[in-house]
């Protein structure tokens, strides 16, 4: 009867990080991060788990991505999944999604079709039977929305709803072949996509949940304040349901953290790891030379690293602003390398091949690389300056990565980047107090990205115990500002507040 009495937390999204052994021996194999969606995952399973909660989480079985990230061939794989009972972790399986490097590619929409019917036909259900009814769903962004809270609101099921982004996916309704949507018709939002009768899935998991977080607190405000307005960037049903659930007072923001695996004190990416109290300069130094030697950088370690951790998004990330400056830029800053790690955005390969041929053209001084999670985390090791270019960002998550790992962040002056970045102010140039940690710029073209870049250059180029005094104490600061345990907290509470008041555990 005590069993019965806690209320487990499902945890349902397309993507996650390194699981926490806790969550069973199927954990360890189980990782597709393609951005900080998969972090707060990571982070939420291993803080919930250490707190006696039981959490459980439904992903998208990306066989051959696990396979590569996990060094296992197909025998090997096969004998994992049928002789390790996967105990919290549901994997939903399916020959749609088997062989793509991540939920969003292939046809997204057909793998969100896939992935919601699974999780109305199975995994819900049979979750609440074992648990005597009770069982909180926290689902992350459009993929994880649909039918998938349509069904849980039907059934009473308390949902708190996260938005990672606004993007949304319309689902023709005869993909959902086989699960029984008539009688969600009352909880769906209805789309007209392209001339098409469809699910608009991001609506319709905001107008059924009963609590909505966002991950900043300036992108909610450029939303419910109606900015953006002339631009495709927020559909208007998703900006509709967010005021309706605003005016309400049912929507929260709850600041994303990285996990602490993440931290240059643990991360195993590195040759050098390194804290707050260590020889920074010097740890940088050689992880720089490494970074360098695999990417066929020139090995310089007093080159100043600026370092795109981004996908190559043109719609958010401003991909193309850095391809039109970043040759100029490293000539007119004879000392500056530039390097990019990310992927292009689905199935298209454009931006990554003209970063391949800048970087070509460039005698070693720009690097373009695919995604790969040790790659990724050793540059930032390896950088002075960690920068983007964001149209707009409802977090963000590489200027919280950079901070930690001792690099300045530089980012547009909107939505998340506005939150965590504060412009850089020195007492050496007559500030009362030694205070920021990066730089930012106002206007979404290449003068506003080169102007930013400047500015952090400037500082790069300052005496190293400048540099060095100012890297220890943005360390310090961002290990408080964005402590893990206190974006986990304040998910415990929301969820409190979803089982009317009463603890999680008994």
């Amino acid at each position: 009867m005590r069993n019965r009495e806690k209320t487990p937390i499902l945890l349902i999204a397309p993507e996650t990080g390194r699981l926490p052994d806790e969550m069973g021996p199927l954990a360890r194999f189980i990782s597709g991060k393609c951005g900080g969606l998969g972090e707060v995952i990571a982070a939420l399973c291993d803080g919930l788990t250490r707190r006696g909660i039981e959490c459980h989480l439904a992903t998208l079985n990306l066989k051959k991505r696990f396979q590569q990230e996990s060094n296992l061939d197909d025998d090997q794989w096969r004998r994992i999944i049928h002789t390790i009972d996967p105990e919290r972790i549901h994997l939903v399986t399916s020959a749609v999604f088997n062989d793509l490097a991540g939920a969003y590619a292939g046809d997204p929409v057909l793998n969100a079709a896939e992935f919601q019917k699974a999780l109305v036909n199975h995994v819900i259900a049979r979750l609440r039977a074992k648990n005597g009814g009770h069982l909180i769903i926290h689902s992350h962004d459009w993929m994880a929305g649909g039918i998938i809270t349509a069904y849980a609101k039907l059934h009473d099921c308390p949902i708190l709803h996260t938005l990672h982004n606004v993007h949304t996916g319309h689902i023709p309704p005869d993909m959902f072949f086989g699960a029984d949507t008539a009688k969600l018709s009352d909880y769906l939002y209805l789309s007209d996509d392209r001339g098409k009768p469809s699910l608009d899935c991001q609506a319709t998991a905001i107008k059924n949940a009963s609590l909505v977080s966002f991950v900043g607190r300036r992108f909610l405000r450029e939303i419910v304040d109606n900015h953006f307005a002339d631009r495709p960037i927020i559909p208007e049903s998703v900006r509709r349901e967010v005021r309706i659930k605003y005016d309400h007072g049912a929507v929260l923001t709850i600041l994303n953290a990285p996990a602490r695996a993440m931290y240059p004190e643990q991360c195993a990416a590195l040759v050098r790891k390194y804290g707050p109290d260590d020889d920074i300069i010097a740890a940088k130094r050689e992880n720089l030379v490494e970074f360098q030697k695999r990417t066929g950088l020139n090995v310089n370690p007093d080159a100043i690293l600026l370092y795109w951790p981004s996908r190559l998004d043109p719609a958010q990330k401003g991909i193309e602003l850095l391809e039109d400056i970043a040759h100029r830029f490293v000539i007119a800053w004879g000392d500056v390398q530039i390097a990019i790690v990310g992927n292009g955005v689905g199935n298209d390969r454009t931006h990554e091949d003209i970063c391949g041929r800048i970087a070509w053209s460039s005698g070693g001084k720009i690097t373009y690389q695919r995604f790969n999670e040790s790659l990724s985390m050793l540059g930032f090791a390896a950088a002075g300056d960690v920068f983007g270019a964001s149209l707009y960002e409802p977090c963000g998550q590489i200027d919280q990565v950079g901070n930690l790992f001792g690099a300045t962040s530089t980012n547009r002056d909107t939505g998340g980047y506005h939150d965590k970045i504060q412009e850089l102010a020195l007492i050496e140039d007559g500030a009362l107090a030694d205070s920021g940690n990066g730089f930012l710029f106002r206007d979404y073209d290449t003068g506003g990205l080169w102007y930013g870049l400047e500015k952090s250059v400037r500082f790069h180029r300052r005496p190293r115990e400048i540099r060095e005094k100012q890297i220890k104490r943005i360390m310090r600061e961002a290990r408080l500002q964005h402590d893990p345990e206190v974006m986990i907290e304040k998910y415990i509470n929301a969820y409190e507040r979803l089982n009317g008041g009463k603890p999680l555990t008994v």
